[in-house]
């Protein structure tokens, strides 16, 4: 960083006080600089990603963002897109990253329901990306710029103009106000950025965080907070022996793939949390609630919290509790041992370290990479193993809290006989000669092909994903909320002669994903059956494959929602659906 890139950043830290509850510290490379200035110490020897002393360093918290002021009673902030460089680990050099507000992760929205906020979101990025791009990608075909960013509220219910729409990008220099109402249940929802063609590079480099919506049942039901009320952003990444970020795709087979030329997964090297590698937090010996994201660009996890030395070692689990999925909290707790997120979903979890004082609980990953595996034809990446230690090292605190979980929850749940219609979307990859992907497609057609969705406003729908190809997909739908019906497999050879014949028993969805949801996973060979409940805006919104790579190269589709028709004599009808 120059001199004269510091004092820009400097400056862009200085204005952001009043938006910010916090005065960030300088990142590692300008206090190393001011050392140097001043006579101090000389800069550490700094080693490579493979020789890193794991749980070295405290998990970071994203720390809150604050609105600068209101306007027409609603409150107002302001985000900047800013490129910085930020220790991922101690024995790192500073790495060059993309975030908000200067930091990765982004800071942390705490919203109210039924109280709206304006965000005015900035990109102060340069013009040349990170990451070299792929211009035969849609959306990133010249003369399309190197530098683009849209928000998306992952999980909200917004107006279209306020969704973030791949397409609704903006450049650096400019900038873009969004309204969110907020008018939804109390969930964890995540702010990432979602341009068209580079989703996958955007957030690879830094672009997310949370978004924490709150209500009166929430903060009626007594559970943990403050300190005990703990973020994890979970991600992985590759970083090269200069502390460079190095995004690398790969084909299925894992054969490398030049600089610039799209993949259909990535799959990183090393864990990240909040920013950090293999980061650990210091506990008490009582129960505490994990807001758990994976925001991976591809790979799936299987999570669960271990007392063993070694992931190598017989495991020795410690039980916990799910409270709540994507869109609020479940109708009644679920007890777990594992947990599996694919990409974007979230999990609200409660565990209790009250036994374990003096212990160190690992949270180890045990998923396949690619995810499921079992059917690829080449052996599968090695998963990462652990993410993150708890250490039940802290006293307890003065007020001892007694476990204390929500028996039931208010729960409005969709009935099979409310839908009106049934769509299929068929999920199909398309292979080059060599037997490399070349994008998956969503009943064969790419982003720009005419709508072929247009629901009614108020509607509830039947939609079912058939999942054709080797990988599991976590499907993802803006501006609603679902509810999984049912699982079930098909019959592959009547598949490809293009008739969907069901087989296999139904699947109930697990006790922890029986809530409101906005991505969902559909594995290979199988029909995932959701309940779409079409509410809050007319307008275009999109749905998509949430694993980034596939995202980009086509396997996302827009869908309309439209009012509906009434007559003259007070009836209403719903537009014609084929």
């Amino acid at each position: 960083m120059d001199v004269r890139d510091r004092r820009d950043f400097l400056k862009l830290c200085v204005a952001s006080v009043p938006a910010l509850a916090f005065a960030r510290s300088l990142d590692a490379e300008q206090a190393l600089g001011a050392e140097a200035k001043s006579g101090g110490p000389t800069p550490q020897a700094f080693r490579t990603p493979a020789t890193l002393d794991r749980y070295a360093d405290p998990l970071p918290i994203p720390k809150r963002i604050l609105p600068h002021g209101t306007r027409n009673g609603i409150s107002q902030y302001s985000v900047r897109m800013t490129e910085f460089k930020q220790q991922l680990h101690s024995q790192l050099p500073p790495t060059r990253l993309w975030g908000y507000e200067g930091q990765y992760p982004g800071p942390i929205f705490e919203a109210q329901r039924g109280t709206p906020i304006e965000v005015q979101w900035e990109n102060h990025l340069p013009t040349t990306h990170i990451f070299a791009i792929d211009p035969h990608i849609h959306g990133a075909m010249p003369p399309a710029p190197q530098v683009r960013t849209v928000p998306h509220l992952h999980g909200s219910r917004t107006r279209s103009e306020s969704d973030g729409l791949p397409e609704k990008w903006f450049i650096p220099g400019q900038s873009a106000l969004y309204q969110y109402p907020n008018d939804q249940l109390a969930t964890t929802l995540w702010y990432h950025d979602h341009a068209m063609g580079i989703t996958r590079l955007n957030v690879y480099a830094g672009l997310s965080g949370f978004f924490l919506l709150r209500d009166e049942v929430e903060r009626k039901m007594g559970l943990p907070s403050g300190d005990h009320e703990i973020p994890l952003l979970l991600q992985d990444r590759t970083i090269d022996d200069q502390g460079k970020l190095v995004y690398a795709p790969t084909h299925e087979d894992a054969v490398p793939l030049p600089p610039g030329v799209w993949g259909p997964e990535f799959l990183g090297e090393i864990p990240v949390v909040n920013g950090r590698i293999f980061p650990y937090l210091d506990v008490e010996p009582t129960q505490y609630r994990l807001r758990v994201l994976n925001g991976s660009n591809s790979r799936f996890v299987s999570l669960f919290f271990n007392r063993s030395k070694s992931p190598t070692d017989i495991p020795s689990l410690i039980s916990f509790h799910q409270i709540g999925t994507d869109g609020g909290f479940l109708p009644k707790p679920a007890a777990m041992n594992k947990l599996l997120l694919g990409p974007a979903e979230r999990a609200d979890l409660i565990i209790d370290f009250s036994e374990f004082q003096g212990s160190v609980v690992t949270l180890t990953n045990d998923a396949a990479a690619p995810y499921p595996g079992w059917t690829a034809l080449h052996e599968d990446r090695p998963p990462l193993n652990e993410f993150m230690q708890f250490r039940v090292v802290l006293p307890a605190s003065a007020k001892e809290r007694s476990l204390s979980l929500p028996a039931a929850v208010p729960f409005s749940r969709l009935e099979e006989n409310q839908s009106i219609a049934t769509r299929d979307f068929i999920l199909s990859e398309r292979m080059d000669d060599q037997g490399h992907s070349l994008g998956v497609r969503i009943n064969g057609k790419g982003y720009d092909d005419p709508v072929t969705e247009t629901v009614t406003l108020g509607s509830v729908e039947k939609w079912r994903f058939i999942n054709t190809t080797d990988d599991a997909h976590p499907m993802h739908l803006h501006l609603v909320q679902f509810q999984i019906l049912h699982r079930q497999g098909f019959n592959i050879p009547a598949m490809q002669s293009g008739k969907l014949e069901l087989v296999g028993k139904l699947r109930m969805p697990a006790d922890n994903e029986a809530g409101w949801k906005d991505t969902a996973v559909v594995n290979p060979g199988d029909v995932l059956t959701i309940l779409v409940r079409f509410e809050g805006y007319t307008g275009r919104y999109v749905f998509h494959c949430h694993m980034l790579e596939h995202e980009d190269n086509d396997m996302m589709r827009p869908y309309e929602v439209v009012p509906v028709v009434v007559r003259r004599d007070g009836t209403a009808t719903a537009p014609k659906v084929d």
